[in-house]
């Protein structure tokens, strides 16, 4: 059975909140605040992109007479090229603090409720889910490495003069990059949706499209990036924070980098095939059922429980020897710890 988070704050309103409806905890909520978070964001976002427009033009013109031309002449979707790709990365990345300020100015406090129902990121689960994504892509790595050695084309990597410049920058940037993603399409839209509607459905499926259209897929490729969206939104909601589709996302894009930097993986591909979708939708549907199982057996918070302090007593005033701080909740008297409650699960 799934757990709660239960907190005592006189400065959240009192209910109990799965993930997509954190945005509701701030007192005097207002419909449009959502939106003015995510305005004030784009705008922090503009302004990270042309203040790092700047460095790197400063950067090229101070490399020598050819530096302008090189900048000019970039292609920032060839992500073999290591310029490239910290471009194309750091564009994504710069997401990440626009978000997070604009929440923090304007947004649900604590701001680490972007993270989970904790108000923080709940780095022991975050770590048993690495290890899990890291398994899982271990397994089917080494399915693919057989049967390609059994088919007669063994895998061949080749390093090249940037090699193990892309691979640091790949281990430097990309779980940044993911964290990022995740922050704004499972994190800021699904709570903006969910301050809204009440279903969760609605906050998982909605953001999907947009996340589809950030990357440059066609085909089969779009539905498998559909399919591991509306997966990830479900661990979201289901396990009341991002951690658990951060790792898998961090994995992922780990690994494909890594081996793309050794001309094992295309990343200029665009589009699957049938048996790749396959085999992604397998690997995403066993990461999934291994996360649930351990949802149920309540490794990990789903729901927020905010209870209002009670007022002191008049018996005994607040303060004084023997006065009540606060009221304890029932689930918490019965021996519960006060941060998770047992019995709890996550409303729709």
């Amino acid at each position: 059975m799934s757990s709660a988070h239960v907190v005592v704050d006189p400065y959240e309103v009192p209910g109990t909140y799965a993930y997509h409806r954190l945005a509701r905890t701030r007192p005097g909520r207002r419909w449009w605040r959502p939106l003015l978070v995510g305005v004030v964001a784009c705008a922090l976002y503009v302004v990270l992109l042309a203040v790092g427009g700047v460095l790197v033009a400063v950067a090229a013109l101070a490399s020598g007479p050819g530096g302008l031309d090189a900048l000019a002449g970039l292609d920032v979707l060839d992500l073999g090229d290591p310029l490239a790709f910290a471009v194309g990365m750091l564009t994504i990345i710069a997401m990440l603090p626009a978000v997070v300020v604009a929440t923090r100015l304007l947004g649900a406090r604590p701001t680490g409720l972007l993270a989970s129902v904790t108000g923080r990121v709940r780095w022991r689960w975050a770590l048993r889910c690495l290890a899990l994504a890291a398994a899982l892509a271990l397994v089917v790595q080494g399915v693919d490495v057989a049967l390609a050695a059994a088919q007669g084309s063994p895998w061949q990597p080749r390093v090249h003069d940037t090699t193990w410049v892309l691979v640091g920058l790949v281990l430097l940037l990309v779980p940044a990059q993911c964290v990022a993603e995740e922050v704004v399409f499972r994190g800021y839209l699904v709570q903006t949706l969910g301050a809204w509607v009440r279903h969760p459905a609605v906050a998982i499926v909605l953001p999907v499209p947009l996340f589809v259209a950030g990357h440059t897929y066609v085909g089969l490729a779009m539905v498998d990036t559909a399919v591991w969206a509306l997966a990830m939104g479900w661990l979201v909601w289901r396990t009341g924070g991002l951690e658990a589709a951060a790792a898998a996302h961090v994995v992922n894009n780990l690994v494909v980098f890594a081996l793309g930097a050794v001309d094992l993986a295309d990343l200029d591909l665009v589009d699957i095939g049938p048996d790749a979708l396959a085999v992604s939708t397998a690997s995403t549907l066993a990461y999934v059922g291994v996360v649930e199982v351990l949802v149920r057996r309540g490794a990990v918070a789903s729901a927020r429980v905010v209870t209002a302090p009670a007022p002191p007593s008049a018996a005994a005033p607040h303060g004084a020897p023997g006065g009540p701080a606060c009221h304890v909740p029932d689930a918490v008297g019965r021996g519960v710890r006060p941060d998770v409650a047992r019995s709890a699960s996550p409303p729709p």
